[in-house]
């Protein structure tokens, strides 16, 4: 069974144990599956935390890999003359806005 450590309230811990009762002296609580560490608990509920907002570092990656994975159609239209989509092109514009130092 997945268990949680409890520590002021927050999820200090996630094991998987045999039983709540496996480990004397540390309280455990069993914990969904949706239950991330950080999250907290009041006795009957759990909250994780929201999502933190993508880095810089995670917003050029993520526009870099579409260029790349879309770079194809621009060397198609270069070589045979067949247009890029014009959603393709935007999504690129866009793209190459999002990257940043």
């Amino acid at each position: 069974m997945r268990a949680a450590k409890i520590t002021n309230g927050i999820v200090t811990d996630l094991w998987e144990v045999p039983s709540l009762t496996c480990y004397e002296g540390v309280t455990l609580i069993e914990a969904p599956d949706f239950v991330g560490m950080g999250a907290t608990y009041d006795g009957t509920t759990f909250v994780n935390l929201p999502p933190l907002p993508p880095t810089q570092v995670e917003i050029n990656a993520t526009a870099q890999a579409y260029l790349a994975a879309t770079d194809w159609m621009v060397l198609r239209q270069a070589d045979s003359g067949e247009v890029m989509p014009n959603n393709i092109k935007d999504a690129r514009a866009a793209a190459r806005l999002e990257i940043k130092p």
